[in-house]
């Protein structure tokens, strides 16, 4: 399942009933889209200056102007883009081998299962997969599954000594959503 931040361009026309975060959660069979009500209407003039000058500025001039380069046979290394791989790093395996699992989690009850993957691996995929009914590609919360941001919030105050509530932390596949 894949959590994304969606930017709305309001463009000064009124939403009634949205607060300024809206959240969109892809799932391999449906799209659901969670919206945070308020009683308050929203519009282009009560935004925060700071949102209304918002630029994505990740896929910005230089993006496109490498993009026009690699079309004339330019040899581009995008590293504006997180593609760490592209620049030789190698993948982390634990973490690539617990989604493995936790995508296709019948590999767990193949016989051979522990010569592919390590016992640690397996076992965080299995606590995982507990935290879920339907697997990864099923539907939950807008924010990611409670017991993953439940973690999060633990290991944050933890590290920092402060107390973190998992309500207030959104799990996302990366900085760009």
């Amino acid at each position: 399942m894949t959590q994304v931040f969606v930017k709305q361009n309001f463009s000064g026309h009124k939403l009634s009933c949205f607060e300024e975060v809206v959240f969109l959660t892809l799932s391999p069979v449906k799209i659901y889209t969670h919206f945070i009500m308020s009683t308050k209407g929203l519009d282009y003039e009560s935004l925060n200056e700071n949102m209304k000058n918002t630029q994505y500025a990740i896929r910005g001039e230089l993006y496109l102007r490498a993009l026009e380069l690699q079309a004339q046979g330019k040899e581009i290394i995008l590293t504006n883009v997180g593609n760490s791989h592209a620049l030789g790093q190698k993948p982390i395996t634990f973490p690539c081998q617990v989604v493995a699992l936790c995508q296709a989690p019948f590999l767990m009850d193949d016989p051979n299962v522990g010569v592919l993957f390590p016992a640690d691996a397996i076992a965080r995929a299995k606590h995982y997969l507990s935290m879920t009914s339907g697997g990864l590609g099923a539907h939950c919360n807008g924010g990611g599954l409670l017991g993953i941001r439940k973690e999060v919030a633990e290991f944050i105050e933890k590290r920092d000594g402060y107390p973190s509530d998992p309500e207030l932390i959104y799990l996302t596949d990366g900085a760009s959503k």
